[in-house]
């Protein structure tokens, strides 16, 4: 892979004010513990890497879809961690664990890169010296279904893993086994997941102050139904994803729509960083976003 350019590993802000940065620290500066304790709830947030048209995955053949050569990058991809290392739990998918179980080399690692020895380690050391109890954070996992397995590290370990599924699923002999295993099982629907019911029992029955989506477009939609997603951080590559078959795509958002067109989010600031290297060995420029939510808005409800 080529190296990447000197002058990548500095960002420049542009909204709202002009300064120059290094792109290391640039979200732990964020504060986001802070915040959520200044709010006096739960802060929820998510993050995502799109090109210019808003497309963040593609299918690769196997009924599953991964994440372009053409926008992935280091420089996100350590942004996204900074991010994670803030959080006090995750929300994650079953359709992750069940494509780790299979092997499946495209999926990324968000479950041990804080732990000795992997990629985020330091990360991990950071956590503890800012008074986290863990070097990860704790796991809650959204699925209809409990067709899925935790990897045995993560179920050995002592985080605290919660799973939010439906009513009847909550009441089912693999509900029983996952208690076993030292995993909650929460009931929260009848026919899907009731988000609103779910982020209001991960601040008042576990007292999470930061808590951070990792899953993709699916749960992202619920949270904003539910109006319980407050901070919406995008990494735009300005680069477009060239598609055989636009099927095959994956858009953030319904329809290709931009977070900047939802009414009720704002810009809360704009970072561009030239010259980084794309996983294909091209050269591009990307721009840091987030977008605060500001209220109630119907258009938003997708």
């Amino acid at each position: 892979m080529a190296r990447k350019p000197a002058g990548a590993q500095h960002v420049t802000q542009i909204f709202p004010q002009r300064r120059r940065a290094p792109l290391e620290g640039l979200y732990l500066t964020q504060r986001l513990a802070a915040t959520a304790e200044k709010m006096g709830r739960s802060l929820v947030l998510t993050n995502f890497i799109t090109d210019q048209n808003g497309v963040i995955a593609k299918g690769d053949g196997e009924e599953h879809s991964h994440v372009p050569a053409e926008i992935k990058n280091g420089s996100d991809w350590r942004l996204f961690q900074e991010l994670l290392a803030q959080a006090d739990v995750m929300i994650s998918s079953s359709s992750y664990f069940r494509r780790v179980s299979a092997g499946n080399s495209r999926a990324q690692n968000v479950l041990s890169q804080f732990e000795p020895g992997e990629a985020y380690a330091a990360l991990g050391e950071w956590r503890l010296a800012n008074g986290y109890a863990r070097r990860s954070p704790d796991l809650a996992v959204v699925s209809r279904g409990l067709d899925f397995r935790i990897p045995e590290g993560v179920l050995r370990s002592d985080r605290r893993k919660i799973i939010f599924t439906t009513n009847a699923a909550a009441n089912s002999p693999e509900a029983s086994a996952f208690h076993g295993a030292g995993v909650s099982v929460i009931a929260c629907g009848e026919d899907g997941i009731d988000a609103r019911r779910m982020i209001d029992w991960l601040g008042a029955e576990r007292g999470y102050g930061v808590i951070m989506l990792t899953a993709g477009p699916g749960i992202l939609q619920l949270l904003l139904r539910a109006q319980r997603l407050d901070y919406f951080y995008v990494t735009e590559a300005q680069r477009s994803i060239a598609l055989q078959d636009p099927s095959t795509g994956r858009t953030l958002l319904p329809g290709g729509k931009k977070v900047g067109e939802l009414e009720s989010f704002r810009l809360a600031h704009q970072f561009v960083q030239e010259d980084v290297i794309a996983e294909d060995g091209i050269a591009m420029a990307q721009f840091f976003l987030r977008y605060d939510h500001t209220g109630s808005a119907e258009e938003d409800l997708l």
